[in-house]
């Protein structure tokens, strides 16, 4: 039987079971897990008349986590995007936090082999047809897990986007096997995590390759935090569904500010004295290696909060002084107008009078002329 098929049966026989399970958590007023067994039964797992097909892998939590942002979040994907079928993906055993998974990161790659093997196996399994595209969308450990499908299992798909990735397992794109017209990723302004490249190089970094996009734009809701990549109405979460939809001429690339600059800047300077215990880290593996491995990620970390917070304090700073200077400008073209209005209207109401006397005088001397006239 063929592997796609087993999967098949698979998911019949456990959507089958989420329903008995979800008559047991409402009739114990188990709201979390009536709330995400009902969104199991809901979805009915048919993409076959979709144009598009995101795979959304999120990362580390419980179930708390899971019914409070993964599928919040996998939901405003799919209200978002047009003709498409989102798909919420948690086929691996994760640790509780990310912290967790770097202190144990030198262990965690028998799981992380695992988990991109059976990522890449279910996608694998959906027998995408021709005219159908298939993003994967993944979120901070997600990412992880999907560059270990992409690098050493041979995942397939149409376009890859990542939010919030502290890393994909290798140093630069081609290490994927993926082009770069259809890489994608986010990295949101004080989102430290991004930052720790705890787990190979950052995907947002210029080096990466690929494309980086834009989170922040007026008038749209504000990404300032790990989770927030989903935020309906924000532009993070629009241009993962220009990518989702394959609509590449609308995505909007990041620009770095000087704030960013700025506070990129700082978090490199502080990260120096952290490059000598990186390389040793490296190639030394005896007493004391988790004590560098830790110490470096620590000194890390802190730059990466650092140097986020000089960009939020430079960005809202120079807001302020924007505002200032635009309303310091404002107010003089307001009170010249005036003015100029003023002198206006009594020049033209001088010279409209002058006019009009002038018309009257002449015209009463003409009407008077001609009525002492002869008959």
């Amino acid at each position: 039987m063929r592997e796609g098929e087993v999967l098949r049966r698979e998911a019949a026989t456990n959507l089958a079971r989420a329903r008995q399970d979800l008559a047991e958590a409402r009739s114990s007023a188990d709201d979390g897990r009536s709330m995400l067994l009902h969104t199991l039964v809901d979805c009915g797992g048919h993409f076959d008349t979709a144009r598009h097909v995101a795979v959304v892998v999120p990362g580390v939590g419980g179930g708390t986590n899971l019914c409070e942002d993964w599928i919040p979040g996998a939901r405003n994907l799919y209200e978002a995007a047009e003709a498409t079928t989102v798909i919420l993906w948690k086929g691996y055993d994760n640790p509780s936090d990310l912290l967790a998974a770097a202190a144990g990161s030198i262990e965690c790659n028998d799981v992380l082999v695992t988990a991109a093997s059976d990522l890449t196996a279910f996608v694998a399994s959906l027998a995408v047809r021709p005219h159908q595209s298939l993003t994967v969308v993944a979120h901070s450990f997600g990412s992880i897990v999907t560059g270990a499908a992409l690098a050493d299992c041979g995942l397939q798909c149409t376009d890859v986007v990542v939010a919030g990735s502290p890393g994909m397992t290798v140093d630069e794109l081609r290490q994927l096997h993926v082009a770069e017209c259809h890489f994608f990723s986010e990295q949101a302004p004080g989102d430290p995590i991004a930052e720790l490249g705890i787990f190979g190089a950052a995907p947002t970094s210029p080096h990466f390759g690929g494309t980086r996009l834009s989170t922040n734009a007026p008038n749209h809701a504000v990404v300032r935090a790990h989770s927030e990549y989903f935020e309906p109405g924000s532009q993070a979460l629009e241009n993962i569904v220009d990518v989702v939809m394959g609509r590449y001429g609308d995505v909007v690339d990041h620009r770095s500010t000087l704030a960013d600059i700025s506070g990129g800047l700082v978090a490199w300077c502080l990260r120096l004295p952290a490059v000598p215990l990186r390389a040793a880290g490296r190639h030394y593996h005896g007493a004391g290696f988790r004590v560098i491995v830790n110490a470096v990620r620590l000194v890390e970390f802190g730059a990466s909060e650092t140097g986020n917070l000089v960009s939020e304090v430079l960005d809202e700073s120079g807001r302020v002084a924007a505002w200032v200077v635009h309303r310091a400008l404002a107010g003089e073209p307001t009170r010249s107008t005036a003015a100029t209005g003023t002198a206006a209207g009594t020049a033209a109401g001088t010279a409209g009078g002058r006019a009009a006397g002038t018309a009257a005088g002449t015209a009463g001397g003409r009407a008077a002329g001609t009525a002492g006239g002869p008959s």
